[in-house]
């Protein structure tokens, strides 16, 4: 083994000097080939530029080492978890910064329940006009439906301004049991919001009260 390591300083002592002369002043690289052994030359040879390699000054010290290239695969691997990190810190500023938007807007449970329970009555109000207008609107249309059928026992036409008014009031009326079904989702999702909300801040209320302890 000593006579291995005495053999590799002389290698590169030889290279080294032969590097300094007059014949080699430029730079002196360092490289492994595919068999493993350790090469030194005053360029590297182009199957070996991608791989990593070691430029030695003239005492034959290394002053500069350049890694392998990376492969396709491992660029890509490198992309996706930079990607994973940076969405990582965007969800992490994004909670931070509606927690403080919380604490500021509430100084306790009941103003929560409250602008909840306002909220959600504001959208009440709002589907029992609606319910109102169909009422109105199922009224109509049964009268409409009921005078079309009498002219037609009575082997008369029905105008088309007739049929165009029965189809206008069924429109109507499937239009506001639609807007009526999303008012009612929207409060679903206003109490699953406070919900949520309210359980963070009780969360945020503890800890704060942990840490003046």
């Amino acid at each position: 083994m000593k006579n291995l390591i005495r053999l590799t300083s002389l290698t590169l002592s030889v290279v080294v000097g032969l590097s300094t002369g007059p014949a080699m002043a430029g730079k002196l690289y360092k490289w492994v080939d595919e068999n493993g052994r350790v090469r030194y030359g005053d360029s590297i040879p182009p199957q070996y530029a991608r791989k990593s390699n070691q430029t030695l000054n003239e005492q034959g010290v290394v002053v500069e080492r350049k890694a392998a290239a990376k492969t396709p695969e491992q660029i890509a691997e490198e992309a996706r978890i930079k990607a994973e990190q940076e969405e990582a810190e965007r969800i992490r500023k994004e909670k931070a910064y509606q927690d403080r938007i919380l604490l500021d807007t509430f100084t306790n449970e009941d103003e929560m329940v409250m602008t909840r329970d306002g909220k959600i009555e504001a959208i009440e109000a709002v589907i029992r006009v609606t319910k109102g207008r169909n009422e109105k609107l199922e009224q109509r249309l049964t009268e409409l439906k009921q005078h079309a059928a009498y002219l037609e026992r009575s082997g008369r036409p029905v105008p088309e301004s007739l049929n165009k008014e029965i189809t206008e009031s069924r429109d109507q009326i499937a239009e506001n049991l639609k807007y009526v079904k999303n008012r009612k989702q929207e409060q679903q999702n206003i109490r699953d919001k406070f919900e949520q909300d309210i359980r963070r801040f009780r969360e945020l209320k503890t800890a704060a009260a942990s840490e003046e302890k």
